[in-house]
């Protein structure tokens, strides 16, 4: 718990001293909030896949806290502080002792503080007062709760990530993101594709565990600078 600590608060003097660069004339704040349609992947997960299990995704829940700090024209740093809740759903047919046919369903919770820094490209439509603009960048990621469940023949149990249960669950998660949005006033919407590139978690069954979310986004920044 101390790691993630620590590594939470590195994170944090790493984003605060990027807002704060000698080229950033000021910061926006803001609120930002939407879903999270989030699954898992990777080749072990592609193996169940093809061997009968079928993985959906869950939709889930994103909100946190924004920094928008211009650093040229049309050009912007962005940095979020935001709670993040993955996950993703395995189902599959068996037989039971009886030869009849049952349901597993293994649904996993990953919940992560997570810290998005974006290079922000405006463009720049004066006949439009909705103004696009895409982006892309990094993410650092720090699980702060986590489970699964297991739901067979109607009766469910609750599991936590450990190695005599399932998984070995990784302290630190990094990460990529693409933004695509439009702004308009105070008020903006994003659509945005995440990615792991270091895994969630593994074990000796499912091997290196990757995210992969796709959210809808909408948000505020208030009318005050720093």
């Amino acid at each position: 718990m101390k790691t993630k600590v620590y590594l939470l608060v590195l994170l944090l003097l790493l984003l605060v001293a990027g807002l704060q660069s000698q080229t950033l004339t000021q910061v926006n704040l803001g609120v930002i909030g939407g879903l999270n349609f989030a699954n898992f992947l990777g080749d072990d997960i592609e193996v169940l896949d093809d061997g009968g299990y079928d993985i959906e995704g869950r939709t889930l829940g994103h909100i946190g806290i924004i920094g928008n700090a211009a650093i040229a024209q049309n050009l912007a740093l962005q940095g979020e502080i935001t709670f993040s809740m993955n996950g993703s759903k395995w189902e599959a047919n068996f037989f039971d002792e009886e030869d009849e046919e049952d349901e597993a369903t293994l649904t996993h919770s990953i919940n992560m503080l997570q810290l998005p820094v974006s290079a922000i490209y405006t463009l720049n439509l004066p006949e439009l007062a909705i103004k696009p603009y895409l982006g892309a960048g990094l993410s650092a990621s720090i699980p702060v709760s986590s489970g699964f469940s297991v739901e067979i023949g109607g009766v469910e149990k609750d599991f936590d990530y450990d190695d005599e249960n399932f998984a070995e669950l990784s302290s630190f998660v990094l990460g990529y993101q693409l933004n695509l949005g439009m702004e308009y006033e105070r008020y903006f919407c994003e659509i945005r594709y995440e990615r792991s590139f270091t895994p969630v978690f593994d074990n000796k069954y499912v091997d290196d565990v990757f995210y992969k979310n796709i959210k809808l986004l909408v948000g505020f920044r208030f009318d005050s600078n720093f």
